[in-house]
């Protein structure tokens, strides 16, 4: 793999696990800004695993199921490293929001890759990123889940643009997570492009949300550890065999996304965990719309084609033009045995 000449923060820790922050910059109340990086290093010698999580500042479900899986993971039966960034953007997270809030420049940590060491305080925090973590990594996971507004999402997404071996090895990985869906995706300027472009294979689960309610929280935490523990073990880092359930494929061709032109109450129909993966025909009433001034439905959102349900949301208060539902085109989308 295409690394940097620069030795890892963890070179030369013995078995077992570390912890340490990565310091990117200062910040204007006089605190430095710094990324929790989690090292877990095997008895064994093998591949380093990258995790990386809360990209967006209230996507954290990941790291919830992360913390469980240190807290439980065998040192002794490991053969390699995992090397985890817990909090990838402080900033987003303390402000429950997407994207940095800087004054200027591309605030999306998700679009920013390899980052700029020169650049505004996102591109700052992708280039400690890569750095520290991205190169210096045999696979990396880039993990998302929905954030705020109830979102409900069961899949893993790979990079359409990456090559050869790479995309193959990326694909694997990404089916050896578990997801019902596996999505074709556009990644431009995220970290799993930017780890596939130094030939590194890379995907990014898109599970679960935030304040799902206990059930559906605990669900989707037990769904992140048992696909995280797969992938270890497609990688030779842990023992055992794993097979990948029947997935469905889907390119960003058969996506099809349901916003609602008009802001009010959403009034979900398909706000259950089990409901992710449901073939729906065309017309099928997904959801609708209620005015909370007239109380009156201004507006129902159906299925445009027959697919599978992929996103949703649980009912709640949405903008026009917010992302309401989706569904893979039944006609587009493919089948893995």
């Amino acid at each position: 793999m295409a690394r940097t000449e620069a030795k890892p923060l963890w070179d030369g820790q013995p078995e077992g696990r570390w912890f340490t922050r990565i310091e990117v910059t200062s910040m204007l109340n006089g605190a430095m800004l710094a990324l929790p990086l989690h090292v877990v290093t095997g008895r064994k010698p093998g591949p380093t695993l990258g995790i990386v999580t809360n990209t967006h500042g209230d996507e954290f479900l990941p790291a919830t199921a992360i913390r469980t899986l240190l807290d439980t993971l065998d040192a002794s039966a490991l053969s390699g490293r995992l090397a985890l960034i817990s909090v990838a953007n402080p900033l987003a997270m303390a402000n429950f929001g997407r994207q940095t809030p800087e004054q200027h420049g591309r605030t999306d940590l998700h679009e920013v890759y390899p980052g700029n060491a020169h650049g505004n305080t996102t591109q700052m925090i992708a280039a400690a990123i890569t750095e520290h973590v991205i190169r210096q990594v045999d696979a990396l996971i880039d993990f998302h889940s929905g954030g705020s507004g109830g979102r409900l999402q069961a899949r893993v997404d790979y990079n359409s643009q990456a090559q050869g071996e790479v995309k193959r090895r990326s694909l694997e990985l990404a089916r050896a997570f578990g997801q019902p869906f596996v999505h074709e995706n556009e990644f431009a300027g995220a970290a799993s492009h930017h780890a596939n472009s130094i030939g590194t294979p890379a995907f990014n689960p898109e599970m679960g949300g935030s304040y799902l309610g206990p059930e559906n929280t605990a669900l989707y935490q037990r769904q992140a550890i048992d696909g995280l523990n797969n992938v270890m073990i497609a990688l030779g880092m842990l023992p055992g065999a794993a097979k990948p359930p029947r997935q469905i494929h889907f390119d960003t061709k058969a996506r099809r996304e349901i916003r609602p032109r008009q802001s009010g109450y959403l009034e979900s129909f398909f706000e259950r965990a089990g409901d992710l993966g449901k073939r729906v025909a065309a017309e099928t009433r997904l959801g609708q719309v209620i005015d909370l001034h007239t109380l009156r439905v201004i507006e129902t959102l159906t299925a445009p084609v027959d697919g599978y349900l992929f996103f949703s949301r649980y009912s709640g208060v949405v903008g026009s033009g917010t992302q309401a539902f989706a569904v893979a085109d039944a006609a587009l989308a493919t089948w893995l045995a």
